[in-house]
């Protein structure tokens, strides 16, 4: 027998609300998605202009199971509703001191070129291809697709044995050493923590499953941009009978007792339904919507003393030449890394002197991205978020031309003649488009203290019907992360409110 049909109101469209609407639709829920915005996408959103077309949040598409996963759950294939394309090269680097080379998913290519710069570089890369895939398997099956409901759960003795053979608390710049000697060669294969908004220096060894997963997997590009991936969700989730409503911020939640009873928009509207999903930032969640009395541990005070990630600066440029000699990602390494990570992460935080830069160049995969003859350039530059003493307000226009500057200087000569489209975004954007507390871009950062059980999970205590996903809840941050958190939060869902179809 089928059981009564329930709903779901979702607040927020980003991708972990649209994944979230599609595996509940699957299962015969009725959903609704409410999204401030007048597009869907959170942050993994698109700037049309003047001919070029920029992704403005994520560009890389990592763990294309995951993916796949998320289209089978509705009982689709994605190949049908997106051309997904694997890199030939993951990243073009390049160092202040001349050096550069590819990371590509040609292993005896890339072991020759490590080699070349660091004898018995080669048998690094394999030793430490070897413990990261260890520490891939591991964190995946045993700490990231799945709920801990208690700290019993999480500290098995199981669980306790794989922390120690993954080395997963070690600090993952210092243990790249063990393979690789050269400072440079360490940065190359740990500055994937950036995902995370989290410095090489002081990430937990456990995320060299990242640079991992692209050697071993591949980077992804969906043809058209990242937010192909958003159009072709949306398009799933209106055949499953998903209602999306854009311009319908959430601005507060009505409670009786232990239950929601209402989303109330902006407009003043009172959206009902049986259960509730919040998609915006968790602990903006907590601060804006969730009424003093219902927060349970997530007082102001609790929320203060959480560890935000880093935030990223963004210029978003169309140029009306080309740049042969870089690839569709491109990172360009400060010569003092250790000043730069300080700026960023450090106690008396300020804006880079000399930043790292990640740049990318669309065009190369997908011409149709620019005019022909021309490049949409995307630079992301990775600073502090909102805790720092900086007046973005005037500290951007003089920082916007140190980066110029920077570029025009190293991989990007001439640029600032050929720029005929810009737009910038700091963290005062991060905060203000997309409600991220102090701007931090990638949501809580993933210290011991906040992944696993002792992340904030994605279900409130005091309030029976009110679930999270996103960044800042389990299992934490970054496209796919955010898709498999669609799972678990469905999941529990499911356990606490059973099947409807």
């Amino acid at each position: 027998m089928v059981s009564k049909q329930r709903s779901v109101a979702i607040a927020g469209g980003g991708i972990g609300g649209l994944s979230t609407a599609i595996r509940l639709a699957s299962a015969g829920y009725r959903v609704t998605v409410l999204e401030k915005q007048p597009t869907v996408g959170g942050r993994a959103n698109t700037l049309d202009a003047d001919g070029f077309h920029f992704d403005t949040g994520p560009t890389l598409l990592l763990m294309p199971d995951v993916y796949e996963e998320l289209f089978a759950a509705a009982g689709r294939n994605i190949h049908d509703y997106l051309d997904m394309r694997r890199m030939d090269t993951n990243y073009r680097v390049f160092f202040d001191d001349g050096l550069q080379f590819d990371m590509t998913t040609d292993l005896d290519a890339l072991g020759d070129t490590i080699e070349a710069i660091e004898p018995g570089g080669k048998e690094g890369l394999r030793r430490y291809l070897e413990q990261a895939g260890l520490n891939y398997r591991v964190s995946r099956e045993k700490f990231v697709e799945r709920n801990f409901l208690s700290a019993r759960e999480f500290f098995t003795p199981a669980n306790l044995g794989m922390l120690r053979e993954t080395r997963a608390l070690n600090k993952l710049f210092k243990d790249a050493g063990r393979y690789f000697a050269d400072d440079r060669l360490k940065l190359a294969f740990t500055f994937q923590s950036m995902y995370l908004g989290n410095s090489p220096v002081d990430s937990l060894a456990i995320y060299s499953l990242l640079p991992y997963t692209e050697l071993a997997q591949g980077i992804w590009y969906p043809m058209g941009g990242i937010y192909s991936l958003v159009t072709a969700m949306v398009r799933l989730a209106g055949e499953l009978g998903v209602e999306i409503r854009t311009g319908c911020g959430v601005a507060g939640m009505e409670v009786d007792a232990r239950e929601v009873t209402g989303f109330r928009l902006d407009s003043g509207e009172l959206v009902t339904a049986d259960i509730y999903l919040s998609n915006v930032d968790l602990p903006t969640t907590y601060n804006r919507l969730v009424p003093q009395g219902s927060r349970g541990a997530y007082t102001t005070k609790k929320l203060k003393s959480l560890q935000y990630t880093a935030s990223a600066y963004m210029l978003y440029l169309g140029v009306n030449r080309t740049y042969p000699g870089l690839g569709h990602h491109n990172v360009l390494f400060a010569s003092d890394w250790q000043a730069n990570f300080d700026t960023i992460f450090g106690d008396e935080r300020s804006l880079p002197v000399t930043p790292s830069l990640y740049v990318n160049l669309s065009t190369r995969t997908d011409p149709s991205v620019a005019p022909e003859g021309s490049e949409a350039v995307y630079v992301l530059v990775p600073v502090s978020n909102l805790e720092a003493d900086i007046d973005w307000e005037k500290e951007a226009p003089a920082f916007r031309d140190l980066i110029i500057r920077r570029l025009e200087a190293t991989i990007m000569p001439g640029l600032s003649e050929h720029i005929i489209f810009e737009q910038q975004k700091t963290p005062l954007d991060w905060l203000r488009e997309y409600g991220l507390a102090r701007g931090a871009a990638f949501g809580l950062s993933h210290g011991f203290r906040q992944v696993g059980y002792f992340r904030p999970q994605n279900k409130a205590s005091k309030l029976d019907n009110l679930y999270f996903v996103g960044a800042s809840t389990v299992p934490g941050t970054g496209v796919p992360m955010v898709i498999i958190g669609s799972r678990l939060v469905s999941q529990r869902i499911l356990n606490d409110w059973g099947q409807t179809a």
